[in-house]
C-alpha cells in the first residue's frame, strides 16, 4: 500500500451485537438537484439511499461525485452524506466524446482513485466511530462496474491493513461502465491484428485489464473483491459475464431499477395544463433560436435520455419528421435532457435540417417535472440500443402512458404489445425511424392512452422503488448468509 496509509492510529472497539444493517453507497454520477442534471444510475442510487433509510432497523450513507462542485457539503449539510467536490465534470462511460472515462488521462484516473480512496476510507471510521459498538459498516455497495470497484478494492485493502472489519462488497452493474469496456477490448483486438492504429483508438482506456490484474471479479470468496453483483437485467448479466468469466454466476442478483413516488397516473391531466406550469423552453444553438414552447398541442410525445449515439435521439427526429407530417402542428416532441455541446449541436443541426418545426430540446427536468410530463403525454419513445434495463420506460408506465422502445436490451424483460411496441432493430436508421414513427403515429391514432393505461399502471407496479429496494435487501442478506 502507500507509504501515508502506514502506521495510521486506529481506533478500536469491541465488537458486539446490533440490530442496525448499516450500508454504504459509492456512486458513480451526482444526485439530481436544480443545479446539477444527472444519469438513471444517479436518480437511482439517491432513491435507494432514501428508501434504505427509511427501512426500520437499517442505515445507509454514501458519497457522490458532484461535477465542477455545483453541489457541496456546506450546502448539503447531511451526515449520511458526502459530495466529492470535482473541479471537471464527472467523467461519463459510453459516450464516444467529450470528457469520458475512456479518453481521460493516467494522471486524471490516478488522482480520482486517490481521492475517494481517502475520502471513502475517512468517511467510513467517521460513521463507524458514530455508530453504537458493535454496528460496523456491513455491505459496501459500488455502483458501476468500473473505476468505483478500484476504489472498493484499495479500501477495503487499506481496512484489512489496519485491523479494520472489511464488509461484503456489492457491484452494482448499471451497464453503460461495460459497455466501455467491451469497446476496450474490441479495439485492443484490432490494435493486436493490425487492423486500427493505437493513436487512433476513441477508447483508449484500460480498466477492464486494471480490473483484471487485481483479481476484483475473480473469487467472490475472497474479502475485497466484489462478493456480489447486482445486475438490472438478465442481458446485463450475460454481457458482464463475457467480459469477466471467473466471476460466480451464483452470485447474481436481478435488481431492476425501481420508480419514484412522484410517478402516479394522473387522470384527466391535460397537455396544455402542464405545459404553462413548466414554462418551457426551447434552448436553441444561439439566443434568436430559443423560444418558449407553445402551450396549445393536441398531442405531445416524450422523449428523456441522456446525449450519447445509443440513445437514438437521431431516430427520433428523423421519426419526428414523419409524425410532424401526419399531425402538423397539432402534435409537440419533447427532447429532454442534458445536451452535450458537441452532440447537441448535430442534433439540433439536424433536427432543423429535416424542418422539424414542433420538436423541441428543453434540457434536463427534475423528476417530478418529468412525472407530470409523462402522465401528459400521449406516448413517450425510448428506442434505445440494446438498453441495458429502460428506467424511464417503466417510469412511463407507472404514470399510464405507453411506451415506444427498441426490440434489444431489458425492456424485452417487460415490455408486452398490451403497453406499447417494441420496433424491431435495423442498422438502418432510416428504416428503423420510419417503422418508429409508424408505431408512434399508431399508437396516437388508435389512442393507446385510453386503451392502454390500466395495463400500463399494473405491468409498471411491481417496479415500485420502495417494493424493489425492500426486496433486494432481503435478497441479498440471503445470498449473504
Amino acid at each position: 500500500m502507500k507509504p501515508a496509509f502506514q502506521n495510521e492510529t486506529i481506533v478500536k472497539r469491541k465488537t458486539q451485537h446490533s440490530d442496525n444493517y448499516v450500508i454504504f453507497q459509492l456512486g458513480s454520477y451526482p444526485w439530481q438537484s436544480p443545479v446539477e442534471a444527472t444519469s438513471g444510475s444517479g436518480v437511482l442510487h439517491e432513491a435507494q439511499h432514501e428508501v434504505f433509510n427509511s427501512m426500520k432497523g437499517v442505515a445507509s450513507y454514501s458519497i457522490f461525485p458532484s461535477g465542477y462542485a455545483r453541489q457541496k457539503n456546506k450546502d448539503l449539510n447531511r451526515e449520511d452524506v458526502r459530495i466529492y467536490e470535482m473541479d471537471s465534470e464527472v467523467p461519463e462511460y459510453s459516450h464516444p466524446d467529450g470528457h469520458r472515462w475512456g479518453g481521460v488521462s493516467d494522471q486524471y484516473v490516478r488522482k480520482f482513485i486517490t481521492d475517494h480512496e481517502k475520502l471513502v476510507y475517512d468517511y467510513m471510521l467517521e460513521i463507524e466511530n458514530t455508530l453504537e459498538p458493535g454496528s460496523e459498516i456491513q455491505l459496501f455497495i459500488a455502483h458501476h462496474t468500473c473505476i468505483n470497484s478500484i476504489i472498493a478494492k484499495k479500501v477495503m485493502e487499506r481496512r484489512a491493513e489496519n485491523g479494520l472489519a472489511v464488509p461484503p462488497i456489492v457491484i452494482f452493474l448499471h451497464g453503460t461502465a461495460m459497455k466501455m469496456m467491451a469497446n476496450e477490448l474490441r479495439e485492443t483486438a484490432l490494435v493486436e491484428s493490425g487492423e486500427l492504429e493505437s493513436s487512433e483508438r476513441k477508447w483508449p482506456s484500460s480498466f477492464h485489464k486494471q480490473l483484471t490484474e487485481l483479481g476484483v471479479f475473480s473469487d467472490c470468496s475472497k474479502p475485497g473483491n466484489a462478493n456480489l453483483a447486482y445486475a438490472i437485467s438478465e442481458e446485463n448479466m450475460d454481457v458482464f459475464s463475457d467480459l469477466f468469466p471467473k466471476f460466480d454466476k451464483d452470485k447474481f442478483i436481478l435488481a431492476n431499477p425501481g420508480f419514484n413516488n412522484c410517478f402516479v397516473p394522473r387522470p384527466g391531466i391535460e397537455i396544455s395544463e402542464v405545459l404553462k406550469e413548466l414554462e418551457l423552453k426551447h434552448l436553441g444553438l444561439t439566443n434568436d433560436k430559443t423560444y418558449e414552447v407553445r402551450t396549445d398541442y393536441k398531442h405531445m410525445i416524450v422523449f428523456v435520455g441522456q446525449f450519447v449515439g445509443w440513445k437514438r435521439i437521431d431516430a427520433v427526429l428523423r421519426a419526428a419528421r414523419i409524425w410532424e407530417q401526419e399531425f402538423g402542428d397539432d402534435l409537440l416532441t419533447l427532447i429532454i435532457g442534458k445536451q452535450k455541446k458537441e452532440y447537441n449541436i448535430e442534433l439540433q443541426n439536424l433536427n432543423e435540417s429535416l424542418g422539424n418545426r414542433n420538436t423541441c430540446f428543453v434540457g434536463p427536468l427534475m423528476q417530478p417535472e418529468l412525472a407530470k410530463l409523462f402522465a401528459a403525454a400521449s406516448v413517450c419513445t425510448f428506442p434505445s440500443k440494446a438498453e441495458p434495463f429502460g428506467m424511464v420506460l417503466i417510469e412511463a408506465l407507472a404514470s399510464g402512458t405507453p411506451v415506444i422502445g427498441a426490440d434489444s436490451g431489458g425492456p424485452r424483460d417487460f415490455m408486452t404489445n398490451d403497453v406499447g411496441y417494441l420496433v424491431p432493430e435495423n442498422d438502418d436508421i432510416e428504416v428503423f425511424s420510419t417503422n418508429l414513427a409508424k408505431a408512434v403515429i399508431k399508437a396516437i391514432k388508435e389512442d393507446w392512452k385510453i386503451k392502454m393505461h390500466e395495463e400500463c399502471t399494473r405491468v409498471a407496479a411491481p417496479f415500485s422503488n420502495t417494493l424493489k429496494t425492500k426486496k433486494l435487501l432481503e435478497d441479498t442478506k440471503a445470498l449473504l448468509d
